[in-house]
């Protein structure tokens, strides 16, 4: 059968909406955003054009536009979200923007013209002639609101649903940043972080208070604003608005990730924290880890993580963490995340440090296993690290602290022998449990056992050598003797920075330093005069000196 001629002259809006996010699945996004436009006017050419109460009779009909759009609009977002087109997805920001834009005026002049006229129009509807009564009572889900349309031309209900739908929202400039990330535009992520700043703030734990509802009523540019703030919204509701945003800043971040702009990353963390009063995803924050440390700046990864740790962690996220176990919790994810992008990076200081912090707060465990246990008679000291579960960064800051914290806690004997009264005792091998690889990707191929290996021999100084121990293939022994070449080295290092800051310390205590940089300031003013003066001050000036 041929299809109505109304229906091919006058589309419904459904079958537009279809046609257009067709178009932009298909990659035609000039002939999405040409029907999308098509539909813009139409839907003012609705609003203009009705004067009458019987055109509501159509808010439910086949082209009821402002119904439609705000599905669209999400929709043809998603599409360019998905495939990472920031060229289409701002025409369509730029499309949807000026629909907003024209709608808002237009319910500016309504809302005047309403209280000017409120009086005028209820007299004028009560003296209404019986039909219009009649055709009232066959409309019962007309709103009182839209009554007034009859006497000034403009549909009331029509501009309530576009301050409900119409517009950007939170979730729209989401995703316009994830297309904007796939893309690369980093600008562009960074301009799109302030339009998310007004929703971002509306999820913080302290909205409910009535400076934070008014606020979210001006955001929401809504009518019922004095709903919004008898009815203070639920934690769980804030938790669930923000977790729909949540991934803006993530986006934002893996692109400054890519084009390795560390100090924006850094600002949007920290502006994120102060908008939300919550914890950013911990993907956006190990993403700044990794190019802090790429950058070779350790000392701010540990600054950004205690940082991000300080935040108090919301009850809906530590429902999350019961449910997921401690391995999966925010502080355990994030512990090692950073220390891993460390150890890649070089920058075992900064790894061990956050190593020994993760150990202090319980979320990584310590390697030293039996410490303080005393040996039995006739069995021989060690120091046993064991590293089963850890991943290769962990137990390379493992081994690395517990062999420091020998040198800082000075757990190895210094006694008076008869043949060398400043002899070093140790009398402890050190027994490094590393596993014989069954859970590795190889199985019985261990991926822990030749890099700690490697680590011994490179980074250690003496190096320290390594055996393997009869009948357990998953252990190493370092011989005593060389740890204690290595722990008396440590302790002459450490008298000699020892020595440099009592140095130190002396000049700045005896007056030293002062002294000198007075001497060198005044003997500069001295040369100066001296160059401005003439031959004869200058020679009484010395005389007199």
């Amino acid at each position: 059968d041929a299809l109505p001629i109304w229906l091919i002259s006058m589309p419904p809006t459904w079958l537009l909406s279809k046609l257009a996010q067709a178009c932009g699945a298909a990659g035609l996004w000039s002939e999405a955003r040409t029907v999308l436009r098509s539909m813009h006017r139409d839907a003012i050419h609705q609003i203009q054009t009705e004067n009458n109460l019987d055109a509501l009779t159509e808010l439910n009909g086949e082209r009821d536009f402002l119904v439609e759009l705000p599905g669209l609009h999400r929709s043809l977002l998603k599409l360019c979200a998905r495939s990472g087109n920031v060229t289409a997805a701002l025409w369509f920001v730029d499309d949807i923007q000026n629909l907003a834009s024209q709608l808002r005026r237009r319910n500016k002049a309504a809302k005047s013209m309403r209280d000017d006229t409120s009086s005028t129009l209820v007299s004028q509807f009560l003296l209404a002639e019986d039909s219009d009564a009649a055709a009232l009572e066959l409309q019962p889900n007309i709103s009182n609101d839209s009554l007034v349309t009859k006497g000034n031309g403009t549909n009331h209900a029509l501009l309530s649903i576009q301050s409900d739908g119409i517009g950007m929202g939170g979730e729209d400039w989401k995703l316009l940043m994830i297309a904007a990330s796939k893309s690369g535009h980093w600008k562009l992520c960074l301009a799109t972080l302030q339009f998310l700043q007004p929703f971002v703030k509306l999820t913080h734990p302290k909205s409910t208070s009535r400076k934070a509802l008014s606020r979210r009523a001006r955001v929401d540019e809504q009518d019922s604003s004095q709903q919004h703030l008898e009815h203070a919204p639920s934690p769980e509701y804030l938790a669930t608005q923000y977790e729909k945003m949540a991934r803006a800043l993530t986006a934002a971040v893996l692109c400054f990730e890519v084009r390795s702009q560390y100090a924006w990353a850094i600002r949007s963390i920290d502006d994120w924290i102060e908008w939300s009063g919550r914890r950013p995803r911990k993907e956006a924050v190990v993403a700044t880890c990794r190019i802090l440390a790429a950058r070779g700046r350790g000392q701010e990864v540990y600054n950004l993580v205690i940082k991000v740790l300080k935040v108090p962690e919301s009850e809906t996220a530590n429902e999350n963490v019961l449910g997921g176990g401690l391995e999966s919790s925010y502080d355990n994810v994030l512990y090692r995340e950073a220390i891993t992008a460390l150890y890649k990076n070089g920058l075992y200081d900064n790894a061990d440090d956050l190593y020994a912090l993760a150990v202090a707060h319980g979320n990584l465990p310590w390697a030293v296993l039996d410490e303080g246990r005393k040996p039995t008679k006739g069995d021989k000291r060690q120091l046993k690290l064991d590293l089963h579960g850890m991943t290769t960064a962990i137990a390379h800051s493992a081994v690395r602290v517990a062999l420091q914290k020998e040198v800082q806690t000075a757990s190895w004997r210094s006694t008076l022998s008869e043949g060398n009264p400043s002899d070093n005792v140790w009398d402890q091998d050190v027994v490094i449990v590393t596993g014989k690889g069954k859970k590795s990707l190889q199985h019985l191929r261990p991926v822990l056992r030749p890099e700690v290996q490697r680590m011994l021999q490179e980074e250690f100084y003496p190096p320290l050598s390594t055996t393997s121990i009869p009948g357990n293939m998953g252990a190493l022994k370092v011989p005593s003797d060389d740890v204690k070449a290595w722990l008396t080295f440590q302790r002459q290092q450490k008298g000699v920075r020892l020595l440099a800051i009592a140095d130190v310390l002396r000049d700045i205590s005896s007056g030293n330093r002062l002294r000198k940089t007075l001497t060198k300031v005044g003997s500069n003013k001295n040369d100066k005069d001296s160059t401005s003066s003439n031959p004869n001050d200058s020679i009484s000036t010395k005389d007199n000196l």
